[in-house]
């Protein structure tokens, strides 16, 4: 019973600091529409011409300048020869609420006509879209004149079950039911940080320090080159140490090397910006290249349309 009466009392006092807060909230902020009629009283130095701007009758006007100014407890506008003029504290609340308004209208803009803007859709890999595409974007938009959205997954089936325009996905170039056109052919090297290829470097034998990791992407269906490959057709005489560490999408493996946590193989075509910005070194002359890459994809004949071939032709040059 004690606990019961407690509660009750508890929720008593909370219900009532409630409204105390909520009545202090209240007469802190004037209300929206007494700013609103003080907006257009101070542009037009009008009753009558704010009323017609607002759509209402000018005795509403009256009221809400009368309510504003008892809020606030100062005069707002004062009558000379038959004119309202705004007073110091008119001029100063004007400036504060025309800077709230103009963001509340900006945004409100923004946001009513944000779906209407055509957009050109996407659908890739997260490394591809983090390391390759997304600097490409600004040119292809302007190419197009569309907004362009980029969305990533790492697996195929989930990639190519996205409802968007077109696609980039590695493989042979063979998916029924689609157009595809090669934008970077599969040729791959080892690439590291800085740091780690000056460690390497200083090592001088062509052997990795112990603690310097081989970071490798996962390939249960083996479709991409991986280390193995890259070794068995090379001439290095590398001797990569036991340390490695395994990864499921492209982009991790090239994160990961860009911090430093050890070497990942970098398809060339993908990471030439990376390497051009001197954020990853290339470790070794010895590329190895296959029959597969990354390619443009889009439903049967999106290829051949206007903005299929400017897509391709903007992104391919870039490639």
């Amino acid at each position: 019973m004690f606990d019961l009466y407690f509660e009750s009392v508890f929720c008593k006092i909370t219900k009532k600091l409630n409204m105390r807060l909520k009545n202090s909230m209240n007469r802190q902020m004037p209300t929206l529409k007494g700013l609103r009629a003080f907006e257009e009283v101070y542009l037009s130095e009008s009753y009558t011409s704010a009323a017609k701007a607002l759509n209402v009758q000018q005795p509403a006007i009256s009221y809400q300048i009368k309510r504003l100014e008892e809020d606030l407890g100062i005069a707002l506008f004062e009558k000379t020869r038959g004119r309202l003029v705004p007073t110091l504290q008119a001029h100063e609340l004007f400036e504060t609420i025309s800077r709230a308004f103009g963001s509340i209208r900006k945004t409100a803009e923004r946001l009513r006509y944000a779906d209407q803007s055509p957009t050109l859709s996407i659908a890739t890999y997260p490394g591809i879209g983090t390391y390759w595409l997304s600097p490409r974007l600004p040119h292809l938009s302007e190419r197009l004149g569309l907004r362009t959205k980029v969305v990533t997954m790492v697996k195929d089936e989930d990639l190519l079950r996205e409802d968007v325009d077109c696609w980039i996905a590695f493989g042979s170039g063979d998916w029924p039911g689609f157009d595809a056109k090669l934008l970077i052919q599969e040729e791959v090297g080892p690439v590291a940080s800085p740091i780690v290829a000056e460690q390497i470097r200083e090592s001088g034998d062509g052997t990795l320090p112990d603690h310097i990791a081989i970071i490798e992407q996962e390939d249960p269906e083996h479709r991409w080159l991986n280390w193995d490959a890259w070794l068995e057709r090379t001439d290095s005489d590398w001797q990569p140490s036991g340390k490695r560490i395994v990864v499921n999408d492209h982009g991790l493996a090239l994160h990961l090397a860009l911090t430093g946590a050890g070497i990942a193989l970098g398809w060339v075509g993908i990471i030439e910006d990376l390497i051009k910005g001197q954020s990853l070194v290339q470790l070794s002359p010895d590329l190895v290249t296959s029959q597969s890459g990354y390619w443009l994809l889009g439903p049967s004949g999106f290829l051949g349309t206007e903005d299929g071939q400017r897509i391709y032709e903007t992104l391919a040059s870039s490639a």
